[in-house]
Formats: C-alpha cells, sequence, structure tokens
C-alpha cells in the first residue's frame, strides 16, 4: 500500500508540475528548435527534467506525512542520501546550463564523472560478487571505484543518447524502473523499492506530456538526471555479495541505452577514429527504425517492447537459481548481438535527429 501512496503522489505532483516548468522554460528560452538533426517540427521547450526532480524530492520529503518516513527508511538501510543528492543536483546543473546556454560534449563528460564520484563517496557502488558455483566472494579491489564511476558516467550519457524520439527515454527510464523496483523486492531492499516507486510515479505523471507530440522534452537535465538515477539505483537494488549474474541484471534492466552507448562509440571509432566519439550523427537505433518506416509513434512503442522483454529476462535471473541463471544471461546477450547485428545491416533512409 504504502508504494502505491508513493507513486500516486508522485505522479500528481508531477503532473502538476510539468506546465509549470514548461512555462519556465519558455520564458528562460530553453527551446528545442527544429533542424537537420531532429525529429520534431515545431519548436519545442525542455527542463523537463526539473518537474520529474521536484516531483521525487517532494514525495520524499513529504512521505512522512504519508505513513512511510522514506528518508529513515534510507538512513537504516545504511543509505548515504545526502551524496546521492549531490549528484543529483549536479547531473540536472549541468543539463539545464546545456540546455538554455549550451555546453560542449567534453565538459558535460567530466562533469558527469563528477556526479559519479559523489555517488562512489557516498558509498553507492559495488566491490565484487559472490561465485554462484563456490560461494566465494571474489572482490575487485582497487578496481571497484573505477569500475562504478565507468558504469555511471556510460548510463548517464546513455539515456542523453537515446533522448532523440517523443517519450522514449522517459519510457524507457519507467520500464526500468518497474523492473528493477520488483528486483529490488526480491532481493529484500525495500527500501530501494520506495525509492523506485517514488521515480516510477514521477515518471508517470511527465509522460502524458513527453509522448509524441510531445509538449515538453526531457532535456539534458532530464536525460542526464535519469541516466544518473537509474545507474546509481541499479546498484544499491542489489543485495550486498550478490552473485555474478545478479551483478548483471541492471545491465538487462538498462539494456538499451547500454546497447546504444556501446554500439555509438564502436561505430563513431571505427569510422573516423577515437576523436569522433563526441561527434553527433543521426545513426542511433531509432533513427534506423525510423529509416525502415516505422512511424514515430511506433518506433518509440517497438522500443519500449525490446525493454520490456529485456525488464522481463532481468527479473527471470533474478527468480530462476543455479546455473539456469547463466543461460538466462546468455541466451539474452546473444538475442541483443544478434538484433544489433542485422539492424545495423543497413542504413537509415533519411531519418534525423
Amino acid at each position: 500500500m504504502h508504494y502505491l501512496i508513493l507513486v500516486t503522489v508522485a505522479a500528481g505532483l508531477a503532473a502538476v508540475l510539468t506546465p509549470l516548468v514548461r512555462r519556465a522554460a519558455l520564458a528562460l528560452g530553453a527551446i528545442d528548435r527544429p533542424g537537420m538533426r531532429r525529429v520534431h517540427a515545431t519548436p519545442v521547450p525542455r527542463l523537463g527534467g526539473l518537474a520529474i526532480l521536484f516531483a521525487s524530492l517532494v514525495t520524499i520529503a513529504a512521505s512522512p506525512i504519508l505513513g512511510v518516513d522514506v528518508p529513515a527508511l534510507l538512513a537504516g538501510g545504511g543509505w548515504r542520501f545526502g551524496w546521492l543528492l549531490a549528484g543529483m543536483v549536479l547531473a540536472v546543473a549541468t543539463g539545464f546550463v546545456d540546455d538554455v546556454r549550451g555546453l560542449d560534449p567534453l565538459p558535460k563528460l567530466v562533469l558527469s564523472a563528477g556526479a559519479a564520484a559523489l555517488a562512489l563517496g557516498g558509498g553507492f557502488g559495488f566491490g565484487g560478487f559472490t561465485n554462484p558455483f563456490t560461494g566465494s566472494f571474489i572482490a575487485f579491489g582497487a578496481l571497484a571505484g573505477f569500475a562504478t564511476v565507468l558504469w555511471i558516467v556510460a548510463v548517464t550519457n546513455a539515456f542523453n543518447l537515446i533522448d532523440g524520439l517523443d517519450g522514449l527515454a522517459a519510457g524507457v527510464a519507467l520500464i526500468a524502473s518497474l523492473t528493477l523496483f520488483a528486483v529490488s523486492l526480491m532481493e529484500g531492499r525495500a527500501e530501494a523499492g520506495l525509492v523506485w516507486a517514488v521515480l516510477a510515479g514521477a515518471l508517470l505523471g511527465f509522460l502524458p506530456y513527453n509522448f509524441h507530440p510531445a509538449s515538453i522534452f526531457l532535456g539534458d537535465s532530464g536525460s542526464l538526471l535519469l541516466g544518473y538515477l537509474l545507474a546509481v539505483l541499479a546498484l544499491q537494488s542489489l543485495a550486498k555479495g550478490a552473485t555474478l549474474v545478479l551483478v548483471l541484471v541492471p545491465v538487462l534492466a538498462l539494456g538499451l541505452p547500454v546497447i546504444e552507448v556501446v554500439s555509438t562509440v564502436f561505430r563513431r571509432t571505427r569510422s573516423t577514429g577515437a576523436g569522433s566519439v563526441f561527434r553527433a550523427d543521426h545513426d542511433h537505433i531509432h533513427h534506423r527504425l525510423l529509416g525502415r518506416g516505422l512511424t514515430h509513434r511506433g518506433t518509440v512503442v517497438s522500443l519500449y517492447a525490446v525493454c520490456a522483454a529485456l525488464g522481463a529476462l532481468a527479473f527471470t535471473a533474478v527468480v530462476v537459481q543455479g546455473p539456469a541463471n547463466a543461460v538466462v544471461v546468455a541466451v539474452a546477450s546473444i538475442a541483443i548481438w544478434a538484433g544489433i547485428t542485422r539492424l545495423g545491416r543497413r542504413k537509415p533512409r533519411g531519418a534525423s535527429e
């Protein structure tokens, strides 16, 4: 019941705040205008991430009145929420500057790494995994911090990459949130489940404004916030000492953005060298689907289905015990790779971002 209350309140707040944020974006000139690299044909305000941020934080702050003291439960679960909040603010501030004034890719990457370092400083991360066959713990040692920062930066920027169609990034984030909410409960991380419920509610309230035709975009303030939160909370949702397969569950739940960032880096590096990694193009997965003749909504719904399937595989990997876990992950990995290979055989026909 507590989860449902949090979802409802967060959704209601986001639904009320989003039109207000839209007006603020128009006043600040934070507007995404049509162009060669844009899909939309009319100017659309950005900064939608602020509505999600405020709705989530207000819900958490007001939770004791709602009958569930989320801050106290997070503190009892060992969460150092102040560090996470600092990282969220840095991620949103980075995106806000980019939405209003523009920001080059390299500074954005550096600031994303700073936000990841804040999460690491707050104890959010993983130090190793349990061998599912022997039961022994394998520590990452000195590589633990590097692996954590790399994961957070990769997922943060992955959501920035997939935010190219109305409702795509927000919908993917919602599906991943619901998946990892279920995983949190299965793993006995009830306090993580509370945060996932709040985030899912905020996304539910925002998505009607963002779905095609969108009246407001997430903007970098939103895509960077969602990527950062999902990356950090995904790690925190697993029980300490989780097995190798369970450590890979967040990779499955966030499969689409992870695939996008890996394929983008590989594609750009292979075509014109490492120096072109930050150079924008219009050869992303959603561009390829548009190039195959799918409509805007059809492309988004198709990618929702992919995310839902990956989420189901992630949940199955938690439910199924023993060596069968490895089979689930192996089958999913092969299917993902086959899908990317097939999609890459044909270039999009005149699609633009």
